[in-house]
């Protein structure tokens, strides 16, 4: 005997209790999740990745030394300028990289 699956859970939504339920269990949750794959790889522009970098605000004079003292980093950005972008990805690959780093940003 084979299980219809599809049939199974077209049914399951029709009720109102479990259509709520998986709305609530299965479905928030799996958006949720994209969401933040999504954001994971989203551009951030130079006050942003400073943010990122340092984990708080106000440190974009530092994170422009930090980018002079490490090519690198500024190598894993596009554009030029103010139109200079990073990856989030990009970031949090530099900052694994780079145990000085992380330790800055854990201070805050």
């Amino acid at each position: 005997m084979a299980l219809d699956i599809a049939s199974e859970v077209k049914l399951a939504l029709q009720a109102p209790d479990m259509a709520e339920w998986m709305r609530q269990q299965i479905i928030k949750p799996g958006v949720l999740d994209a969401l933040a794959v999504a954001a994971a790889d989203s551009w951030l522009s130079a006050p942003q990745a400073a943010r990122h970098v340092y984990g708080c605000e106000g440190q974009e004079d530092a994170f422009r030394k930090l980018r002079a003292r490490h090519p690198e980093l500024d190598r894993c950005s596009v554009g030029e300028h103010k139109l200079r972008r990073w990856k989030r990805g990009d970031l949090d690959a530099w900052l694994a990289s780079n145990p000085r780093a992380k330790r800055r940003r854990e201070r805050g």
